[in-house]
């Protein structure tokens, strides 16, 4: 018999587990995603919320770590629901092996409209400045961050050795460079979110509410923005950024070799992780050619 890489649950099981785990009777539930993490809204007595079940490999401590995160950013992000033991999340044996999870609730309000404007950029930039800033005070220790040996090391080989030559030769000029670029003692380190963009807000009212922990950890400030500094706003964002906390001018220079990282990061997820368990979708739909032009891109401006 092979060896299962990856289960999906019933929505009707997940009900019966909030039901059961959580003294929450669910009227049903519903598979919303289904990439990294599986994530159902479940409909209860006390309205929407949301079970997600991580993959198997994740750990139990870093699922309760990621609860008392939102514990400590209060009423910023979604708050986990307890299991009815008091547990923060717990485990269900699947046909991989043990997966965590944890009953979340529903983010209030709606995702913001689209295009985003210099108003809600700014506002944007003032709720990420917020969540960095309590997180500098008294938040748990991270039990994971950005790995620079391993992203550097064995995850660029892989993806060195799923590229044609000039990429790979390019990729080992980046390689050769970035330690000293991104690696620097006066750059801004913290908790970052991990997923800084707007597919993670939604509006309430007058404020903003982030969402999706699942990427949090110790890391860069500059890592963490360097994905929304890309967008046609950032200037507005940077802009209400500053207004709660500072961004000096060595994150502002380390941000494109950031998102040269990142992008070496994500290719490595396109092209040697994904297709694991869902597949050349990534492939097939150009997503890694895209990732591929906007490194080339980058690379030309850096090693001019």
């Amino acid at each position: 018999m092979g060896r299962p890489l990856r289960s999906l649950l019933a929505a009707d099981d997940i009900a019966a587990l909030v039901t059961g785990a959580y003294g929450l009777p669910a009227a049903g539930a519903v598979l919303l995603r289904s990439l990294n993490n599986d994530v159902y809204r479940v409909d209860t007595g006390r309205g929407p919320l949301v079970l997600k079940l991580y993959r198997h490999g994740r750990p139990l401590a870093a699922v309760v770590w990621e609860v008392a995160l939102a514990a400590h950013l209060g009423d910023r992000v979604p708050q986990a629901v307890p299991l009815r033991d008091g547990r923060p999340a717990g485990t269900l044996d699947a046909a991989e092996g043990a997966r965590a999870y944890a009953l979340w609730e529903w983010a209030p309000g709606t995702p913001p409209p689209a295009p985003a404007t210099d108003r809600l950029a700014g506002q944007f930039g003032r709720a990420v400045a917020a969540f960095h800033a309590v997180a500098d005070v008294g938040a748990p220790p991270a039990p994971r961050g950005t790995d620079l040996g391993e992203l550097l090391g064995p995850t660029l080989d892989r993806v060195r050795a799923a590229v044609g030559p000039a990429d790979r030769e390019l990729l080992a000029r980046l390689g050769a460079v970035l330690p000293e670029r991104v690696g620097g003692p006066g750059l801004d380190r913290g908790i970052c979110h991990g997923d800084v963009s707007l597919d993670n807000v939604h509006v309430d009212g007058d404020r903003l509410v982030l969402y999706d922990l699942d990427l949090a950890g110790a890391g860069w400030r500059a890592a963490d923005l360097s994905g929304v500094a890309s967008t046609p706003t950032w200037p507005a964002f940077l802009a209400g950024y500053r207004e709660v906390r500072p961004f000096g001018g060595a994150d502002l220079a380390a941000l494109p070799w950031f998102k040269v990282l990142g992008l070496i990061a994500n290719l490595h997820y396109h092209l040697v992780e994904k297709p694991m368990f869902r597949g050349i979708d990534s492939i097939r739909e150009g997503w890694a050619d895209r990732e591929l032009a906007a490194l080339r891109a980058g690379a030309a401006e850096l090693l001019e």
